[in-house]
Order: structure tokens, then sequence, then C-alpha cells
């Protein structure tokens, strides 16, 4: 009587505790999707813009409209819809500047992972910690979903130091639309600096500058090498985008002294025959500021096939 009690009390035993395993391990209720419309009746000024979309294109599979509509991206809504909604309730992903950036972000890349945003992780702007939101507004109806009304007033935002040099009164016609910052950027990535959309920013400004690639048969090294090295190429107070003003510029490289840097222009009433050796000896100032300097002669700056020789003449 005693042994079966005890079999008895151990059964019992073995059986609550399995009881409760399987309650410690059975996985809880999966959320389940509700659909847009559900989520119309509260965010109605959302989704109109939203439908509006390039996002909100129903009959297109690759949009989120097209699979899951607004779940597809903040997930499936079925608590937040239970529990009478909330900014957060039922673990919503909100896109926000200031939220989990690599969360908001990792929904984005699992569309946008080809093509101009396939080297989105190897960016500067990943590593500053810019969310996808920072720059696009996944319910705007503007271009690219951008969070200003133009792709310039959106990069402006951060990069003031640029808004200013395309103020100068030689730049870049950015501001006039005529081209606009993607045009040599790409603001998700590249392999080259600055986030050139090219091998190299040469080959960028050989795009639209292609008289200036050459080859030539006399080329001028700092020209070759890099156009930044005379040119800044979102605005400047210089003529062409200089980065000085000529012959100041030249003489960077070039010596000042005889005739690297002096112009032969002669001052009223001056004696040609001495004017040199007078500019020499200090008596006469130099005439670079009222002439183009050397370019007046040394057009072809850029390079050369012209049969006087290796000084880039006309």
């Amino acid at each position: 009587m005693t042994r079966v009690l005890v079999v008895s009390i151990a059964i019992l035993l073995l059986g609550v505790f399995s009881a409760n395993s399987q309650n410690q391990t059975q996985p809880a209720e999966h959320k389940t999707f509700m659909g847009t419309q559900l989520c119309s009746n509260c965010h109605l000024d959302i989704y109109k813009t939203f439908s509006k979309s390039a996002h909100g294109i129903g009959k297109d599979p690759r949009t989120p409209e097209g699979k899951e509509g607004c779940e597809n991206c903040h997930g499936a809504g079925s608590e937040h819809a239970i529990s009478a909604g909330g900014k957060g309730v039922g673990d919503l992903i909100v896109f926000s500047a200031k939220g989990d950036i690599q969360k908001q972000n990792e929904v984005c890349l699992n569309c946008h992972n080809q093509g101009a945003v396939s080297l989105w992780h190897s960016n500067i702007h990943e590593s500053k910690k810019l969310a996808c939101v920072s720059c696009h507004k996944i319910h705007s109806t503007n271009t690219h979903l951008l969070t200003a009304a133009t792709e310039t007033d959106t990069c402006g935002g951060c990069h003031q130091d640029i808004v200013a040099q395309v103020q100068r009164t030689s730049h870049h016609p950015l501001r006039e639309a005529k081209i606009n910052c993607s045009d040599c950027h790409n603001a998700h990535g590249t392999t080259t600096e600055k986030l050139i959309s090219a091998n190299s920013i040469n080959e960028k400004c050989y795009e639209c500058h292609a008289e200036k690639r050459g080859p030539f048969l006399w080329e001028h090294p700092p020209a070759r090498e890099n156009c930044l090295n005379c040119h800044q190429p979102h605005g400047s107070s210089h003529e062409s985008l200089l980065n000085a003003r000529l012959p100041y510029l030249c003489q960077r490289c070039h010596s000042n002294s005889a005739h690297a840097g002096v112009l032969y222009a002669f001052p009223p009433g001056v004696n040609p025959d001495t004017v040199y050796s007078q500019r020499l000896l200090g008596l006469l100032p130099l005439s670079q500021m009222d002439y183009r300097s050397c370019s007046n002669c040394h057009v072809n700056v850029h390079g050369s096939n012209h049969p006087s020789g290796m000084f880039w003449h006309r």
C-alpha cells in the first residue's frame, strides 16, 4: 500500500513538472498582420501621403504596399491594434533619427541593397550613424522620398560650408538647379574619396568637360594629376572656379621672377627699352593685377597639341 502511494505521488509530481516545462517552452502567440486599411483608420493623414508615394504602389510586388503594406516596414501590428495604439506600443518600429539607427536602417536595407546603395556599409554617412530617415521620409511624395523639397536642400542641411561656396560668384549651377549633388556624388557610398561617383575626381570632371581629357602631346602635370589642384568644385570668388587669382595660382608652382611671373605690358610714358631693368630694380610696379597674366599666352593650361612646344600656347 505504501509502495503504491509513493508511485502515485511520483507520477503526479512528474505530470506537474512536465506541464510546467511545456508552459515554459511553449512559444508565445505570434503577432499577425492586420492590413493597411486597419492602420488607416487611425493614421489617415499618413496613409494618404503613403498611398501616393513610391512605397505605396500596391500593384508593384517590390514595394511595401505590394507586400504587407505599413507592416512591411513597421512590423506586424496585431498587438498594437489590440492595445488601442500608442507610439511604440506593440514593439512597432518607429522611424526617427533619434531612435535605434541600426535597426531602422536594416529594415530599409532589406529591400534597398543593390546598385547605388550596395556600398552603404563602407560609407562615411553610415560610420557617422546617420539613419536613412535623416535624408529620406518614407511616406513622402518628393523625388527619391527626400526630407526637403530638393536634393540640394537636403544635402545642404548638414553641408553648410558647401552651401556657402555655391553662393560665390563663380560656381557650379547647383543653386540654379541645373545639376544636383548626386551628379557628382553618391551619398550611399563609393570606393573613391569624397563619395565621388567615378573612378577618380578627374574622371568625374571629364564627364562634362571632355575637352580637358586629352590625350595631349604636351601635358600639364598638375591638371593631369587632379583638377582640384587648381579648381574649387563648388564655388570660388575667382574666375573659372580657381583656387586663387591669376597669376598667383600659377606662382604656387612657378617662380615669380623674370618672365615666369612678369607681364610684358608697359605703363603709359615708360620707355620699353628700359622697363625690364627698372622692374628688376624695383623702380616700376609689376602689372600682374592689371592683366590676365599667364593665361594671356598660355591658354591651353590643361594640355596642348600645339607644334610650338610644351608651353601650352594657343
